[in-house]
């Protein structure tokens, strides 16, 4: 039985072995005969002449000149490899962005955070000021911002220059106090992952095919914080809390009651309250049906779930019901534009209201509304399990819903402490009173 025939090692692009194969060198009458090499490496394909009729030598070359683009970078591997040709001009922030909000199919409101969040990053690096009127839509101060931004050219945004963002942005907030580092960690992490998604695999090769983008990219190597705790630890009394929701806001603010209860009761987020409709609680059966809408999407496909209800939830929104019979919304809230690449609210006036209302009662998180839909999936988890509270809150995998809640198994300790105690006599007390007799033998038995 012969023996089988060594596997062939792959030869890589910086070995001058794979120019030499087959189809790798071309030749071009232009240049005498002399051999050429084509280079792609991040999106990127340039031609390189190798000036030479020897292909050991043009492959020995090519080798070098790959090596020289994967280490260096485009703009100094061509600068020393073709200095007489004229720098290519990479694109600027504004036609990357024009570009991606062509090809990638996400939804308004997505694209325009990841936006959002590339452009505070390039603000920051080009030392553009940020004005108030940025953050106000249709201001001149917003525009000139865009228009500032948008100029900057990609090359400049460099990984380098985004490691120094992210511990510049970090020490400015943190500011010696620990809490504040953890959440400005948090912040930069987020803003990275949404301002990466414009530089997605699947949109490099479409974007490379009609802008010239900057080798390294942008984010290439940048790297996250670790992963801050998502650990959810109550500071709230919810017993405390919905006693105040019953003697304050259900006697005088009625719509700040039901998203009290909405959030709280049934977990609801405050776009999915804000825009559930009458038609999708099912009084007979219990539940309330999170569903798209004209004007709602859910924040995932698993938020499209069926979330059950107390006997008394369905008592007390059957009687707003009553109240309301030709309301669409639970919530009352004007009309909102359901192709606004923002997030608007139906019931603004509301939610303002009972924001404030939450944190004068000690509610003082980032999002108090939101603080409530935590507090109940900790509630169901206690009381009912992991999975029953991942079920509850709709969240897109268990994984998600033990990022932020324990599972309780009861107490769990190691169970050596007695240990650390004096042992105990090894005597069994008398009980006279509950213990019976030794039994008679016959003959003790006649005897008597």
């Amino acid at each position: 039985m012969s023996e089988e025939a060594p596997t062939k090692k792959a030869v890589g692009k910086a070995d001058s072995r794979y120019w030499q194969q087959a189809g790798k060198l071309m030749t071009d009458a232009r240049w005498g005969g002399a051999y050429y090499c084509k280079i792609q490496v991040n999106g990127r394909r340039e031609s390189f002449p190798l000036r030479t009729t020897n292909k050991s030598t043009a492959a020995a070359k090519a080798a070098k000149i790959y090596g020289d683009v994967s280490a260096l970078g485009w703009d100094a591997a061509l600068a020393k490899h073709k200095p007489n040709e004229a720098p290519v001009k990479t694109a600027t922030v504004g036609e990357l962005i024009r570009t991606v909000q062509s090809l990638a199919d996400v939804r308004a409101g997505t694209m325009a955070g990841n936006v959002g969040a590339f452009r505070r990053i390039v603000a920051h690096i080009s030392s553009i000021e940020t004005t108030k009127g940025r953050t106000i839509r249709n201001d001149d101060g917003r525009k000139t911002w865009h228009v500032q931004v948008d100029a900057v050219p990609l090359a400049k945004i460099t990984p380098a220059a985004i490691e120094a963002w992210k511990l510049s942005y970090v020490a400015s907030r943190g500011n010696g106090d620990e809490i504040k580092t953890r959440a400005a960690r948090i912040t930069v992490n987020s803003t990275i992952r949404c301002a990466k998604s414009l530089f997605a695999k699947d949109l490099l090769k479409p974007i490379s095919a009609s802008l010239q983008l900057p080798s390294p990219l942008p984010f290439e190597g940048v790297k996250l914080f670790p992963r801050q705790s998502m650990r959810y630890n109550r500071k709230i009394d919810a017993k405390a809390i919905l006693a105040a929701v019953r003697d304050e806001l259900q006697p005088n603010d009625p719509e700040a009651f039901k998203a009290a209860v909405l959030c709280l009761f049934v977990g609801l987020r405050r776009n999915e309250a804000d825009k559930l409709r009458w038609s999708s609680i099912d009084f007979a059966r219990g539940f309330i049906q999170v569903e798209t809408q004209t004007d709602f999407a859910p924040k995932a496909e698993t938020s499209l779930a069926a979330v059950e209800i107390d006997a008394e939830i369905v008592s007390i929104l059957r009687a707003f019901r009553e109240a309301a019979p030709n309301a669409d919304y639970v919530l009352d809230g004007r009309a909102v534009n359901p192709k606004a690449n923002y997030r608007t609210y139906r019931a603004k006036a509301t939610w303002a209201r009972f924001i404030a209302w939450l944190r004068a009662h000690g509610v003082d998180a980032q999002k108090p509304n939101h603080e409530l839909r935590k507090e109940a999936g900790s509630i169901i988890c206690e009381n009912h399990g992991l999975f029953a509270a991942s079920r509850f809150l709709r969240h897109a995998d268990l994984s998600t819903t033990a990022q932020h809640y324990v599972d309780p198994r009861g107490r769990v300790t190691v169970g050596l402490g007695s240990l650390l105690t004096t042992p105990a006599q090894n005597i069994i007390a008398a009980d006279f009173k509950t213990r019976k007799p030794p039994a008679k033998s016959k003959k003790e038995a006649r005897t008597a």
